[in-house]
């Protein structure tokens, strides 16, 4: 397989196509050091109300500290699913987590999507992928944080089974217990 718009062969090797139920093809994928110029691409091309969303306080722009971090993942105790538009390379969706310091088990999640394909399903089946590679890798918790007037993504955690655990402020705090690998397989119970 050749590489995807300059990523490794063994990274453009772990990526699935989808088709949305808008009908928009995208390809998700582990997010790699060599998208560190597309997200930035990504960021930018965001609402000054999308990027607040996302990191819950106005965001001009990302450093290059924190783009290092946002794309230099492990994979495990780390992990970050970015949709893709096949013919450009493109970012429209990222969704990650990290693993809550002094707690291995239990990992923060955020998500975003491009502003002009919010509500086309993307959201959705990032987070849903993102849950399959948590419990993966012994994740059992999940928890996200949210401001109280994102309705969209108060829906989405919802509708993954997120259920709200604090309210504080103008944030809410929802909670997901994932189930172990063992418990998802077939026959098992």
């Amino acid at each position: 397989m050749p590489a995807l718009h300059g990523l490794t062969q063994a990274e453009a090797g772990h990526h699935t196509d989808i088709t949305t139920p808008r009908d928009v093809a995208l390809h998700v994928r582990p997010i790699s050091p060599a998208d560190r110029e597309r997200l930035a691409a990504a960021f930018e091309a965001l609402s000054e109300r999308s990027r607040q969303r996302r990191f819950l306080a106005p965001k001009p722009r990302l450093s290059s500290a924190e783009l290092t971090y946002l794309t230099d993942v492990d994979h495990r105790t780390h992990e970050a699913l970015v949709a893709v538009e096949p013919a450009s390379g493109r970012i429209v969706g990222v969704a990650r987590y990290a693993t809550v310091s002094g707690a291995q088990d239990t990992a923060d999640v955020a998500i975003v999507v491009a502003d002009e394909l919010q509500r086309h399903g993307i959201g959705t089946r990032l987070l849903r992928d993102l849950c399959e590679r948590a419990v993966e890798n012994g994740i059992e918790h999940l928890v996200a944080t949210t401001l109280h007037e994102n309705r969209a993504a108060r829906v989405l955690l919802r509708r993954i089974g997120f259920r709200t655990r604090s309210v504080s402020g103008g944030t809410l705090e929802l909670a997901l217990d994932l189930a172990p690998a063992d418990a998802l397989s077939p026959g098992a119970g």
